[in-house]
């Protein structure tokens, strides 16, 4: 390998500095014009300078390219993420960065890439299944008393989406926290899914995250993720912060939001417009029974110029007007009490769904069933100590030994240990063992009498 002269350095001790060394080796690379590099374009941005950035990859690397303003202004070709291309142009060096890019002055469509094509692919199948038909979505209710949110707990969106659910419209949210880009992203996204929508908690579910490269968003594409989008019974908006119109997230989902703010934006309204527009409605009401009102009394007027003298009639028609005015009155003062009912309605079911409420109602209930158990528990306690007692009793009752006591033996038959309960299953001569309560006797059969009488007297002490 070459060594650059000392003589070429800036440093008085031949040393280089970062600026000298990043300056020489653009100036070595500037003979490499004229390449053509084929690749997969990742990563596109359209700057609003004019100026295109892209990443040219295959499937082991990748290198910077740009495309300048006056260069881009020139083409036809419209780029997208995925589309394989071959860029002419040459490399420079970014002298403050330290980074070089491919300086791209023509690019030509070579095919779809590989990851294109698949999505593409992946797309008009899961089309054809009909999860991305119109018919399926459902609207989002108007005014969500909980909202889930399945996205990653340490990311900018989640911040966004909470601040502006509480500038909106304060209300209860359930995150359930999924990684959302890297190996294991789509299975993790897709469980958070499925435990929102079933948990029956939520009204509305938010699914997304912000923006990045083509990669970092794949997740969004997977069929694990689309299909559980698909099958959530509970109404749910895709915000991926994103501008490419790929991700199969959005086309699966109930609603699609360019971003995760505007997802939040998108689930709830303002409260300060609700407010105004029940108060338009109120004054608009008061306009039209005004007019209404204004509109009879020319008419009588109209009519009592035409009849002259008529006071009778005219009289009449008065009264009507006067009768007429006292119920539009009548009426529009119920149609306000109603609209403020409503209101009222409305702000007490806010305040009665208040988590602090919810949380003081379970916690009351958790004490009465503490109470109930430690009930219960204390009669089981007594019932097993009775029927503990009783059955002692009768184990007492039936224990052979208590027998014993009371003089009774158990005789066996010395060579099989079985014991006899009948003279017919003895014999003369036959070895006997008797059990005693304290001790045994060793015997010898001498002789077989019948079976003893049930009289009281039937068992003497000398047992004849």
């Amino acid at each position: 390998m070459s060594q650059y002269p000392a003589a070429s350095a800036d440093g008085p001790d031949g040393t280089w500095t970062p600026s000298s060394l990043n300056r020489r080796i653009r100036d070595d690379l500037a003979d490499l014009t004229g390449l053509s590099v084929r690749g997969e374009i990742s990563n596109l941005r359209y700057q609003s300078s004019g100026h295109v950035y892209f990443e040219l990859k295959d499937a082991s690397s990748r290198v910077r390219a740009t495309i300048w303003r006056s260069t881009a202004a020139r083409m036809a070709l419209r780029l997208r993420d995925g589309m394989a291309v071959i860029c002419t142009g040459s490399v420079d060096v970014w002298v403050a960065g330290g980074t070089y890019s491919l300086i791209v002055n023509r690019i030509e469509e070579s095919g779809l890439g590989a990851m294109w094509l698949a999505l593409q692919q992946l797309k008009a199948e899961l089309r054809e299944e009909g999860l991305f038909d119109e018919a399926r979505k459902r609207p989002l209710p108007f005014l969500p008393q909980t909202v889930g949110i399945v996205t990653s707990s340490s990311g900018a969106a989640l911040r966004d989406m909470l601040r502006i659910l509480q500038d909106r419209f304060p209300v209860r949210v359930v995150l359930a926290p999924a990684k959302v880009q890297g190996d294991g992203a789509a299975e993790s996204i897709a469980r958070a899914i499925e435990a929102l929508d079933t948990s029956g908690l939520c009204d509305v579910v938010i699914v997304g995250r912000g923006g990045g490269s083509i990669e970092d968003l794949w997740a969004f594409n997977e069929v694990r993720v689309v299909r559980a989008v698909a099958a959530c019974r509970t109404p749910i908006v895709s915000a991926v912060g994103h501008e490419t119109d790929t991700l199969l997230s959005d086309y699966a989902a109930d609603r699609r939001a360019p971003t995760p703010t505007a997802a939040a934006e998108m689930v709830v309204p303002e409260r300060d417009k609700l407010h105004a527009g029940i108060k338009d409605a109120l004054w608009r009401i008061r306009q039209v029974i005004g007019r209404q009102v204004g509109h009879e009394r020319r008419h009588l007027l109209a009519a009592r110029q035409r009849l002259g003298r008529g006071d009778t009639l005219l009289g009449h028609r008065a009264m009507g007007l006067d009768e007429l005015e006292r119920r539009l009155g009548h009426a529009a003062r119920r149609g306000v009490e109603r609209a403020r009912r409503s209101l009222n309605t409305g702000r007490e079911a806010l305040q009665a769904s208040h988590p602090m409420r919810r949380l003081a109602r379970q916690r009351r209930a958790l004490i009465e069933f503490s109470a109930r158990l430690r009930g219960v528990r204390g009669r089981i306690a007594v019932d097993r100590r009775t029927e503990t007692e009783r059955l002692t009793g009768l184990l007492r009752a039936y224990d052979p030994r208590s027998a014993l006591r009371r003089g009774y033996g158990i005789v066996r038959d010395a060579d099989s240990g079985l014991a006899l309960r009948s003279t017919r299953e003895a014999h003369t001569g036959q070895r006997l063992d008797v059990l005693l309560a304290e001790g045994a006797l060793d015997c010898t059969v001498e002789g077989l009498r019948p079976a003893l009488s049930d009289g009281p007297d039937s068992l003497r002490a000398d047992g004849s």
